[in-house]
């Protein structure tokens, strides 16, 4: 068992995901914002697999800019020689000595989109078919609904709905055990019976993970420490609940909410 894995948000569903794209399969994760989604992938990037190499991309930083997409791939890769001009040179380069992961965060922002580079073209994604169909290769593609009721656009123009030969999982409901267990290993100043209620609160929300993250923040930032954990969790979901209406509404997308 991988060292690590004590330290998965999601332990048995991490490890069984990684077990399955070591060997081989490729995988379109789909997760809402707020579950967690990029915890796990940065769980996986972390895990310092033996023989696999690990490339973690977010999609939402380069789908208008290609070239910067190939060149964040090549030096992830740890690769030398002359930098490759696409990704299907990049791919002739690769060689079998390890498996290679290669994770694109946010995928669903090249699909749907009219605005992306116009070099994220069919070749693209049959290139994408063709390394996740190679034995020792893998894609982990992270959308919010399933990649195949997506629009793929070529030249600001609809093609077709994405064609990727991808294994579709959903990510699990995060379950009160896990929960619990992140609290205890964050080490908040509380007794057992707080985190119990913390982790219930967390639990039983539609954005779990945003709002453990947002508790801890006002758990380790909070002056008034004589209020009683349920009114303050109260409060501060509340203010979660503001605060994110507030952040939508000017347009803004993040994984924190």
């Amino acid at each position: 068992m991988n060292d690590s894995y004590s330290n998965y948000l999601r332990p048995i569903f991490t490890q069984n995901l990684i077990q399955t794209l070591q060997q081989g399969h490729s995988i379109n994760l789909i997760a809402q914002d707020g579950q967690g989604r990029r915890r796990l992938v940065e769980d996986i990037k972390n895990s310092r697999l033996k023989e696999t190499k690990v490339i973690l991309i977010d999609m939402k930083l380069y789908k208008e800019c290609y070239d910067s997409f190939i060149q964040v791939l090549w030096q992830q890769l740890e690769k030398t020689g002359e930098d490759p001009a696409d990704f299907g040179q990049l791919i002739a380069q690769l060689n079998n000595d390890d498996s290679i992961i290669v994770i694109l965060h946010h995928f669903d922002d090249l699909l749907d989109n009219l605005r992306i580079d116009n070099r994220f073209n069919i070749a693209f994604f049959d290139e994408l078919n063709r390394l996740g169909n190679q034995p020792k290769y893998s894609l982990l593609c992270v959308t919010s609904q399933p990649h195949d009721q997506s629009m793929v656009f070529i030249n600001k123009k609809p093609y077709r709905r994405s064609w990727l030969e991808l294994e579709k999982k959903r990510l699990p409901k995060l379950t009160y055990e896990e929960l619990l267990f992140e609290l205890k290993f964050r080490h908040f100043p509380l007794t057992i019976d707080d985190l119990s209620q913390v982790a219930w609160a967390v639990h039983n929300h539609a954005k779990p993970y945003s709002l453990l993250n947002y508790f801890a923040n006002k758990i380790e930032t909070q002056e008034n420490q004589s209020i009683d954990i349920q009114s303050q969790l109260k409060m501060w979901t509340e203010q979660f609940q503001k605060e994110r209406d507030s952040f939508f509404q000017d347009g803004k997308k993040s994984d924190f909410f």
